[in-house]
């Protein structure tokens, strides 16, 4: 049975503007599938905070940690930085990650959902990740998620967004699991 946590990230969540449903998802979708959940926890978007709680995952010898939001375009969105930062890993562009960026960017584009395909700094920071890491596909938002086996743990980093963070789970992280 794989040992699970969970980390929710952002402000929003313990200023109380927004209600922590993806935890409550995960915790069910996991439970299902066998995994034992033992911890989940919420913190703001602070890159040092985030890395703290995954070096305390990794210390209590978890399997899979999951972190839900933190991974767009804004400047306060850090938890992949804390991620790299937790394992003494440098981020790197990820070119898989970098196409997935651009292709969802020229969709919404093309459907009038935004006013350039430009591929900016804000968005390209998506394709951002850690050296090792594997971007999954968002086919709902636009900030890949990520799965990072770390040998002795694995990541999986997806987006705050609950259709966001179910589409991934999913669609894309069926095969890794």
């Amino acid at each position: 049975m794989k040992r699970v946590e969970i980390i929710a990230v952002g402000n929003e969540l313990l200023i109380g503007d927004v209600l922590d449903t993806n935890t409550n998802w995960l915790c069910r979708r996991l439970t299902m599938m066998g995994a034992f959940v033992r911890r989940a926890v919420l913190v703001r978007d602070d890159e040092d905070a985030i890395a703290h709680e995954v070096q305390g995952a990794i210390s209590r010898g978890t399997d899979l940690l999951f972190t839900s939001g933190g991974l767009g375009p804004t400047d306060d969105d850090r938890t992949v930085a804390a991620i790299a930062k937790a394992f003494g890993r440098s981020l790197v562009l990820n070119e898989q990650a970098l196409r997935m960026v651009e292709q969802r960017y020229r969709e919404l584009y093309e459907q009038g959902f935004v006013d350039s395909p430009e591929i900016t700094p804000p968005r390209r920071k998506m394709a951002m990740l850690p050296e090792g890491a594997i971007p999954l596909f968002n086919p709902v938002g636009t900030a890949p998620g990520v799965w990072f086996d770390a040998g002795n743990i694995i990541v999986v980093c997806l987006p705050g967004v609950p259709a966001e963070l179910k589409g991934i789970f999913e669609q894309s992280l069926p095969p890794y699991l």
